[in-house]
């Protein structure tokens, strides 16, 4: 998992290491997994995402080759292997339809009848593997299967499956060897269609339905592909894909891209200035693995987005509610895939107001007879551990990717029929939840700071992860008018909200006389060893008591500045040079909502270092060879949280301002350009630099709704016109701010003078 190379179509996908005497391609699909449903039990019996089998494609006669070159094309998704041998150049090319739901592979060669292999299926959940020739030119290779399930009153119904791979040969021989595997015999070319299925059903009694009629859609699948024929799928594959991927570009200066990928991350490393391109890259990779993983069913990407080799997987590669999901998704509105938060919102959604389990998590870790919460570690079922079970605030959390998703694409409909019902019910359960303290606030009670401390009451993030979910939902009733509640509903939120610890508490560190934002209410972070851990304030891979700071909005430097300046005190005390994958990803964000541009680039440096390490070990954090993120082990989070980051330095709209480069590394991004990035209020901006300077800000407005544009000397130095060159007048809203209205599908220019 740390060399091959990932494609996806959102829901199936494979690992691809591109070997020439044997090529192995290993599959998954989102859906398939062991597990159980219904209440909380231990993390050893919850399940985990499984590996769905391999295609292993052995090529007859391999010997020495040169010219040799795999890789895998970001701009199209798809994947390669290039070598020559005997001066015979041979091309093998993969990619993963959304269009049309399978996996495509293809083998040509520079001189026909060069082709000739033996392939093998393995299903690597113990099914057995049919081998059948349809015809000369063509032979079908398949396997089904169940994974056992359990539920509270024992046995559950299993998860059935079913993978079809169609084989197809221009010229030459398909037969069956003495072994009984599939043998292609001097082909011209080869063509092979891969599909595999479950028949899991989130909206299924037990999550589970239509399993006679596997075979069938799985064998419709490949017909269709074999009909549609190799040319058009590739074509419809790169239109579909590169709709969404085109929509924003990242680059640097003049970096190029003329050099293998370990030998950038190797160049990288000894010199990061001349070598920039390499995280202009990683950005990309970040969109690209979005696109990838989350797309289809409404299941988020888990631990490892959909790519598994194991059936052991760390944390059983499961959907981690704590920070990794949500990490995910940091990068799908402001990188401009909004599309692709959807199958994760829709399954908080389904969860939350359609299934029963959340609602009886409530009662069973939250001890509340009203709505709805779910624990850290969750398989696919709605079901989950009792890992942390005093940890219930991830319902407040969940609920801040859904206001996210309306105020970046002012879509009240989503609003009002998807979004609301659920924050909605968050709500419930934090009024019944929380505790009158003796300062006269409303605490949340016995929660845990993840993933270290005391549990207590109070904790910095929970107070203001809730304090986000009542603020969000007032805004929510406001857009949507009054009798979307009731008037008692209404009272209750507005009197607890101002009542409510607002979790941004401060203390003084005795060792530095600097003032931090508190972790726990009651708890010194500093010297407390027995509860805390010894200077876990300076080395802790999580940063959870800075919610406010990011993804949430209540910290900035437009509210409480003394509160603004303890948390970045206490950002900067966790320092750059350490963390597992996913937290230097957490703490480029961080840094620049405290408009670090110098900490922000520091970390990215630290992140794009290479590790080698499989183990868990959060002191290996950065990126293999194949520019996944390491924990270490392999885990997607960072890959995302990394890519959000680079967003959030080059525009920060969170407060209704478009605040423009705000944490910029202006010693390295000299020069550069940002096309397509999204904003809160659905714009669309683009930026270009020079001598760190903005010089041109294009902003589309798809609401028509009042723009502020918020930059040092944007009043005098810049000048404002429409998408046809004509000037504009603004008005001079604050200190480096202007505002001016906007109508919709406007295109507004600012250009330096």
């Amino acid at each position: 998992m740390t060399s091959c190379l990932p494609i996806g179509n959102g829901q199936f996908g494979a690992t691809l290491m591109g070997q020439v005497a044997v090529d192995d391609v290993q599959f998954n699909d989102k859906t398939l997994w062991s597990g159980k449903l219904g209440g909380l039990t231990s993390t050893a019996d919850y399940g985990s995402y499984l590996n769905f089998g391999n295609l292993f494609i052995s090529s007859h006669g391999m010997k020495k080759v040169t010219d040799y070159v795999r890789y895998l094309d970001i701009n199209n998704a798809v994947a390669g292997v290039q070598f020559c041998m005997d001066g015979v150049a041979y091309r093998r090319t993969y990619f993963a339809s959304n269009p049309d739901s399978c996996i495509v592979i293809r083998y040509t060669a520079s001189q026909r009848g060069k082709i000739s292999t033996t392939l093998a299926l393995m299903d690597q959940n113990g099914g057995y593997v049919r081998y059948v020739v349809d015809k000369v030119n063509q032979a079908t290779i398949t396997f089904d299967g169940q994974i056992a399930r359990q539920k509270d009153g024992g046995a559950a119904t299993p998860e059935s499956y079913c993978c079809t791979a169609r084989v197809v040969t221009e010229g030459g021989k398909v037969r069956k060897n003495a072994k009984g595997l599939i043998e292609v015999s001097n082909a011209d070319c080869m063509t092979i269609y891969l599909r595999g299925l479950t028949d899991f059903d989130p909206d299924a009694p037990e999550y589970v339905a239509g399993s006679g009629r596997l075979a069938s859609r799985a064998a419709a699948t490949v017909d269709s592909a074999q009909r549609k024929g190799y040319a058009a799928l590739l074509a419809a594959h790169k239109a579909d894909y590169r709709s969404l991927f085109d929509r924003c570009q990242f680059t640097l200066g003049d970096s190029k891209a003329d050099i293998s990928t370990p030998q950038l991350i190797s160049s990288y490393r000894d010199n990061p200035h001349d070598n920039l391109f390499l995280e202009e890259l990683y950005f990309s990779y970040g969109r690209y693995l979005l696109i990838s993983s989350s797309r289809g069913i409404s299941l988020p990407a888990n631990l490892q987005g959909i790519w598994n080799n194991s059936n052991t997987p760390a944390w059983h590669a499961d959907i981690h509610a704590n920070i990794n999901v949500q990490m995910n998704y940091w990068p799908a509105e402001p990188t401009n895939l909004s599309e692709l938060h959807r199958p994760f919102l829709d399954y908080i959604y389904r969860e939350a107001c359609v299934r029963p389990s959340w609602h009886r998590f409530a009662k069973d870790m939250g001890h509340v007879d009203a709505g709805w919460t779910l624990p850290t570690e969750n398989n696919i079922y709605g079901s989950g551990t009792t890992f942390a079970d005093t940890y219930t605030v991830a319902n407040a959390w969940y609920c801040q990717h859904l206001w996210q998703h309306y105020m970046y694409t002012m879509d009240r409909e989503y609003l009002r029929t998807r979004a609301f019902s659920v924050m909605k019910s968050a709500v419930d359960y934090w009024l019944r939840k929380l505790v009158k303290a003796s300062d006269g606030t409303y605490e949340c009670p016995d929660e845990w700071s993840p993933e270290h401390g005391p549990t207590e009451n109070a904790t910095a993030h929970s107070q203001q992860l809730v304090w986000d979910l009542f603020n969000s939902t007032r805004k929510a009733i406001k857009v949507l008018g009054d009798d979307m509640v009731s008037r008692t509903f209404r009272d209750s939120l507005a009197g607890c909200f101002a009542r409510l610890d607002d979790g941004c508490h401060t203390e003084v560190n005795p060792a530095d006389g600097q003032t931090y934002l508190r972790e726990w209410k009651y708890t010194s972070q500093f010297d407390n060893p027995d509860r805390v851990g010894v200077d876990e304030y300076r080395t802790h891979r999580h940063i959870s008591h800075l919610m406010g700071l990011y993804p949430c909005s209540q910290i900035s430097e437009d509210g409480d500045m003394t509160v603004f300046r303890a948390a970045r005190t206490s950002l900067l005390a966790r320092g750059d040079g350490h963390g597992t994958g996913w937290s230097l990803g957490h703490k480029i964000n961080l840094n620049a909502r405290a408009h670090e541009g110098l900490h922000c680039h520091n970390l990215i440096r630290r992140a794009l270092q290479q590790t080698w390490s499989t183990d868990v070990d959060e002191r290996a954090g950065g990126i293999y060879e194949n520019l996944w993120d390491a924990h270490a082990p392999y885990q997607i989070d960072g890959n995302f949280g990394y890519t959000a980051g680079i967003a959030e330095m080059l525009l920060q709209s969170y407060n209704g301002k478009l605040v423009i480069l705000p944490a910029l590394p202006t010693d390295f991004w000299t020069k550069g350009a940002v096309k397509g990035l999204k904003a809160v209020g659905n714009f669309t901006v683009d930026i270009t630099w020079a001598k760190a300077r903005a010089e041109e800000i294009r902003i589309v407005s798809h609401a028509g709704t009042v723009c502020v544009v918020k930059y040092a000397g944007v009043a005098d130095d810049f000048k404002l016109t429409a998408g046809d060159g004509k000037p504009l007048a603004y008005e001079c809203t604050g200190n480096d701010e202007i505002s001016f209205p906007t109508v919709k599908g406007g295109v507004y220019i600012l250009v330096s003078k």
